[in-house]
């Protein structure tokens, strides 16, 4: 989805149509008490005005910008924060304006209606929007750019398309790639110490029209990527407080961490009991498999999930290995549906953990504890599930340094519409993880 440009006719007949859906519904359905049927030509102006602030909001929100690296989990939250004040910007206008009585009932249900079919559309096309067309040209130490092949494979960049080169032999490969590809499909990718090497390099790539990156090999210091700021044209890197450090960002946060559990907890209550019976007539032991973990600013808890494996293997090193034998038939089950999670709903009410933030770490787990970040990952609460997780990066001692990458990105990043989009993902994994 390199040009987006269609995205706009696309979502805008999208939501015109899940507008005029509403009040269709509203009234043939006869579910709604019956008033007459309303006349159609002011629901369809209505419907094309809402179509039109909707995109532009979307807009705003640069769904519509053409892209070479697109996340569909950033960009979706994106979508979320835009159809909700499209919706309560609609809503407003039916409100006071006097020249047509609109149906509450109808307009509601179209926004509904318009939501989901632009999501439907978006996180389809989303599966189109790897960069698999792409040719990445890396000049650098292979270890300093393992995190950058990762990526580019997550964004779905086959392996033989990315091609590590030294320096002196760039302009004899651009040369020829430069015949054989667009020059907009090709990329370099650059991390080096020497500026004028660099420099170099960017001569040779304006000189192609070539797409040059550059990746700082100090990065790490800023694991969660940092923020680019500038004073008079030189670009640096910095650092900015949490947002979940302010305290109504925390308050928003907390009651969404309570109305979702409640809500969650109320409609999945057959299925706690269900699993139950199972696990209790599957093998002998525990319900539960509860385990200390540490959370919010080094906070020792308890965490309980449903217990997967044969009682008294749980505590046996190493807590997380491939094809393991320890876990039971029913297990294998929750697992793969994390159902076993479900109880840590508990947990969030407690204020322990919340339903989106980094997966608590075990005390046990102490090569945790001198990964860089640990410190700041522990400013904001533990979640159920977390952005490091919808990118595959769970269980174990899995890439610790990577997967705290992610977390702490998320924690500078953080919005609510961000954690609405993550529990989606979460439900509803979109793409296969790298």
């Amino acid at each position: 989805m390199k040009n987006r440009k269609y995205l706009i006719f696309v979502n805008f007949v999208a939501i015109a149509s899940g507008m005029l859906i509403g009040y269709a519904i509203r009234f043939s359905w006869q579910v709604f008490p019956y008033k007459g049927i309303a006349p159609l030509e002011p629901y369809i102006q209505f419907s094309v005005f809402s179509a039109i602030v909707w995109s532009a909001m979307l807009h705003s929100n640069k769904i519509y910008r053409g892209k070479k690296f697109i996340n569909p989990c950033l960009e979706f939250s994106q979508i979320i924060q835009s159809s909700f004040y499209s919706g309560v910007i609609i809503s407003a206008i039916t409100f006071f304006y006097r020249g047509f009585s609109y149906s509450r009932i109808a307009v509601i249900l179209g926004i509904f209606i318009s939501f989901a079919l632009i999501s439907m559309i978006y996180l389809v096309l989303s599966g189109f929007s790897a960069s698999g067309d792409t040719v990445f040209l890396l000049i650098g130490n292979r270890e300093n750019l393992r995190s950058i092949v990762k990526r580019l494979m997550l964004h779905g960049t086959p392996k033989d398309r990315i091609i590590f080169c030294q320096s002196e032999k760039l302009e004899e490969i651009l040369a020829e790639k430069s015949r054989q590809l667009d020059p907009e499909s090709i990329y370099v990718i650059v991390c080096l110490d020497d500026i004028h090497k660099i420099q170099e390099i960017g001569n040779i790539c304006s000189k192609y029209d070539i797409h040059l990156l550059v990746y700082p090999k100090d990065t790490h210091i800023f694991l969660g990527g940092g923020n680019i700021e500038e004073i008079d044209g030189i670009p640096f890197i910095t650092t900015h407080a949490l947002p979940l450090e302010s305290w109504h960002n925390r308050v928003i946060k907390r009651f969404f961490d309570i109305v979702l559990s409640i809500l969650f907890l109320t409609v999945s209550i057959p299925l706690l009991i269900t699993t139950a019976i199972f696990i209790k007539l599957s093998s002998p032991g525990p319900v539960f498999f509860i385990q200390e973990r540490i959370g919010y600013k080094n906070r020792r808890f308890k965490m309980v999930k449903f217990r997967t494996m044969k009682f008294g293997s749980e505590n046996i090193l190493p807590y997380t290995i491939e094809n393991d034998t320890r876990i039971t038939g029913i297990g294998k089950l929750l697992r793969a549906f994390n159902i076993d999670e479900l109880p840590q709903f508990f947990n969030v009410l407690k204020s322990d953990m919340s339903i989106v933030g980094p997966r608590p770490i075990s005390t046990k787990d102490r090569g945790f504890f001198l990964t860089p970040g640990f410190n700041e990952r522990m400013k904001i609460l533990p979640g159920m599930t977390g952005w490091a997780q919808v990118h595959g990066l769970r269980g174990g001692q899995i890439e610790p340094e990577e997967r705290f990458r992610y977390d702490l990105y998320y924690a500078e990043n953080w919005s609510i519409w961000l954690d609405f989009a993550i529990i989606v993902f979460t439900l509803i994994p979109l793409r296969r993880q790298v």
